[in-house]
């Protein structure tokens, strides 16, 4: 795994002395002052593990700090860079510089910021460990099927009661099963079935996308879903389909779209829906193409 070098942070609260401390360093760096957040990058796992202790990192002993990054685009342009090869989940966490205990200095790069950020950028170095409690936000990387990071996001409520996670096509999803039975596939190795949680925010749409294998749709809860489906071709039909999940007048709870089918959903305007997706033989990336 890359080493963050660039920028990244976290925040708790303090006595009011760590305050004091960190503005006074402020003052005495580079003439940069700044109240707002600050972003430490980190993967999914490392932020879970031993929940009691503070954050730190490999640079705090090799540069003697803590790499955070000042906005979201920087943290993306950070994450782009050193990050790329990282299959894990991976979080930027919101930082209030006031609730750490350690200084934070507004310094160069270091070794140099990464491509699409100035020369001139200063990033915020937190000299010591980033207090648990200075957390003030959690935002989940968004990646699409190549692994490049397109957004760092909040988790809505329902996301949070079901422990969801950005979906390359759109939307939140966890996989809550897979089938102990294997099959043979032209690409290798596959579960029987496997199925995901599967949400999309009011509003918001699922990219074009067609998978390998035969998949179910079960709706749950919320708003109808839309679902759009595009034919067999090379590319989505100019005029597709459309099936409705829900439980009101002409709809249905349950769907099935054939293997090899291009297909997207849409929530409605103002209602988030949940659904349940099987796909058989199990899902896996390496099936699954998306425009």
């Amino acid at each position: 795994m890359s080493t963050l070098r660039f920028g990244s942070g976290i925040t708790g609260r303090r006595k009011s002395y760590a305050g004091d401390r960190i503005r006074r360093g402020w003052r005495e760096t580079l003439g940069h002052v700044t109240g707002s957040t600050v972003l430490h990058l980190l993967p999914l796992s490392t932020f879970h593990n031993d929940r009691d202790q503070p954050i730190t990192a490999a640079s705090l002993t090799s540069q003697g700090f803590v790499h955070c990054s000042p906005d979201v685009p920087t943290t993306l342009a950070v994450a782009n860079n050193l990050y790329s090869d990282v299959e894990e989940p991976m979080v930027a966490v919101e930082l209030d510089p006031e609730r750490l205990s350690a200084p934070v200095r507004w310094e160069a790069a270091d070794p140099a910021p990464p491509p699409g950020v100035s020369d001139e950028a200063l990033f915020p170095h937190v000299y010591g460990p980033l207090d648990r409690e200075s957390v003030i936000g959690i935002r989940y990387a968004r990646r699409d099927v190549k692994g490049r990071f397109l957004s760092l996001e909040s988790r809505s409520r329902t996301a949070e009661e079901f422990d969801l996670l950005p979906h390359p096509e759109g939307g939140w999803y966890r996989r809550t099963w897979a089938s102990p039975v294997e099959v043979e596939r032209p690409n290798g190795t596959r579960p029987t079935a496997t199925t995901i949680y599967f949400l999309l925010p009011p509003g918001q749409h699922s990219a074009w996308h067609v998978v390998a294998s035969d998949e179910v749709w079960l709706w749950h809860r919320g708003g109808p879903l839309t679902l759009h489906l595009g034919g067999t071709g090379a590319r989505p039909s100019d005029h597709p389909e459309q099936l409705v999940l829900g439980a009101g007048a002409g709809q249905t709870p349950q769907a099935v779209i054939p293997a090899g089918t291009w297909q997207c959903a849409s929530a409605a305007a103002t209602v988030e829906s949940l659904v349940t997706c099987v796909v058989s033989p199990g899902f896996d990336f390496a099936d699954f193409e998306v425009v």
